[in-house]
């Protein structure tokens, strides 16, 4: 990691004690909020100078725009509502009131919901944008601050500090479905691209949690961030920013592998942060000298990990790019490569064996080092074990091959996991509930981008229709014939508690000896499969 010198490309002055932002879709305006004054500055990107500041009630908090970006909403802490501004006029056109102490809030995907972090009612509030409205409250812990939802829109993670724990809201039921414990005033929340991850910060654990939106667990946390407020993350997935607060920095995170790549000093109190669609500038509120500064993204490639058959698209972020003629990886031309602008290119890696530097040509003479790009073996599944396992999942799969060292996480159909444990020759994870029987692919991500794949099962639980003959004599060694329904992964068959012999004839029937009894009288028939146990009382009597 390197701490580097201010790298800020402007301050821009907005009103008192600013606390939030949030970008435009078109990524042409900021919206900041200004606690202390009661406004909300509006920051054009092309000048970056603020073009007018909306009047608001109270307390202005967070703040966030719709998906087509005609309307802002704003979090006014100190009226109970929410303002709404026509960004086409920078006008409050609605307030939306019914709240209580609002701080955090999030637009849903389709623009149809907002929901609302109502810190003193322990609840998010659920307002429908058509009408302006709050339809529904959902109770969870205490003291929620900021909330994100899904790309798909199916739930939305709420950050407690007063409980130190992380709610997850299903938005379908407006209930909460899971709440993550051991956080430690957790602040701030962001969702990756793709949905399968969500970032937050601890204030006072000076660290970021990654959580598996699948399983609803933490799988990593990036440690030594001093007092993190809020973090954002890069359109394309491959780079989250922190804001510092305890030292004045901003760190960026490298999200293939979770470490701090970079860390720049020089902002105020820095608290909120945006990242413009582009990926080429964040914007970051300094609530110390009430300014907001921008910067750049740092120069590199991303990712700058994959296979040796090539094909891995890179993105290089840089200075002066926009007259380059070559893009080298070693001695080797990129497969192709596209400019974007003066600051960024997109180049696919050639087929290589060996790590190599990334240079660019700019005209005819000018070589540039952009990067590094390190070529990672292909990887192979051999087997998974088991391959069968209840609906319910939570049992542990273990994947067996070679060159799974930087596995990135395991898919069960379009479900991916991240792995508990990660070796070169095997990897092991949780297996996450599935809604239907029947199998699923199995696919292995790597940081080479490379897959195996494999077949994984869901089986339903069993059923007992009818136990034949039902009578036997204590000796044992009868034959008896068990039907019933999801047989075929049958593990074991117990008689009255005590183990019996058995082969599986079918899905539908198994085969059974029965073992000997201490005593006359009936006794229970049970079935354990990989999908669950099912269980006759009284179905065979010892005589």
């Amino acid at each position: 990691m390197e701490t580097n010198e201010p790298l800020l490309a402007d301050e821009i002055p907005v009103g008192h004690a600013p606390i939030a932002a949030a970008l435009t879709p078109d990524g042409r305006h900021v919206y900041v909020t200004n606690f202390g004054s009661s406004s909300v500055s509006v920051i054009d990107t092309s000048t970056r100078s603020v073009i007018t500041a909306v009047g608001v009630t109270s307390g202005p908090w967070g703040v966030t725009v719709a998906p087509d970006g005609l309307r802002a909403y704003v979090a006014c802490f100190g009226t109970d509502s929410v303002a709404v501004i026509d960004t086409t006029t920078n006008q409050v056109t609605a307030s939306i009131p019914g709240l209580n102490k609002p701080l955090g809030l999030t637009v849903s995907p389709d623009g149809s919901r907002l929901y609302v972090a109502s810190q003193g009612g322990n609840r998010v509030d659920v307002i429908n944008t058509a009408t302006d409205t709050v339809i529904a409250s959902v109770p969870v812990g205490t003291g929620p601050r900021n909330v994100a939802v899904t790309p798909d829109g199916a739930e939305v993670y709420v950050t407690e500090e007063g409980a130190n724990a992380v709610a997850v809201i299903d938005t379908a039921t407006h209930t909460v479905i899971a709440t993550l414990p051991g956080f430690l005033f957790p602040r701030g929340v962001a969702v990756s691209p793709d949905g399968q991850r969500v970032f937050v910060t601890e204030y006072g654990g000076n660290k970021l949690d990654v959580i598996d939106t699948a399983t609803h667990t933490v799988v990593d946390t990036v440690t030594g961030l001093p007092i993190p407020f809020g973090v954002a993350v890069s359109h394309d997935g491959l780079l989250a920013y922190v804001a510092r607060d305890g030292d004045d920095s901003v760190s960026t995170i490298d999200l293939i592998r979770n470490e701090v790549i970079d860390t720049v000093s020089g902002f105020h109190a820095p608290s909120w942060l945006v990242v413009t669609p582009d990926d080429l500038d964040i914007y970051v509120v300094n609530n110390g000298n009430e300014t907001v500064s921008v910067l750049p993204a740092p120069s590199g490639a991303y990712p700058d990990v994959g296979p040796l058959s090539g094909g891995t698209t890179v993105d290089i972020i840089g200075e002066g790019l926009g007259n380059t003629t070559a893009v080298r990886f070693g001695c080797q031309p990129a497969a192709s490569f596209t400019i974007l602008n003066d600051h960024e290119i997109l180049a696919v890696s050639p087929r290589l064996v060996t790590d190599v530097k990334i240079d660019a040509t700019i005209g005819q003479h000018t070589t540039l080092t952009v990067g590094r790009f390190y070529y990672l073996p292909d990887s192979v599944l051999s087997t998974i074990s088991p391959a069968s396992g209840p609906l319910s999942g939570g049992g542990t799969l273990t994947v067996t091959g070679r060159g799974l060292i930087t596995t990135t996480s395991v898919r069960f159909g379009t479900v991916a996991v991240t792995p508990s444990s990660v070796l070169d020759d095997r990897v092991t994870v949780t297996v996450p509930p599935a809604e239907t029987a029947g199998p699923v692919p199995v696919t292995v991500a790597t940081r080479s981008n490379s897959y195996g794949r494999s077949t994984f099962t869901y089986v339903g639980p069993p059923g007992i229709t009818s136990v034949t003959p039902s009578t036997g004599s204590t000796a044992g060694g009868d034959p008896v014939l068990i039907v019933g329904t999801e047989l075929a992964p049958t593990q074991s068959v117990t008689i009255g508690g005590v183990a019996a012999d058995f082969g599986v004839i079918s899905n539908t029937r198994i085969a059974v000896v029965t073992p000997a009894a201490a005593a006359p009288g009936p006794a229970n028939v049970t079935v354990t499969t990989t999908g669950g146990t099912a269980t006759a009382p009284g179905a065979f009597v010892y005589t």
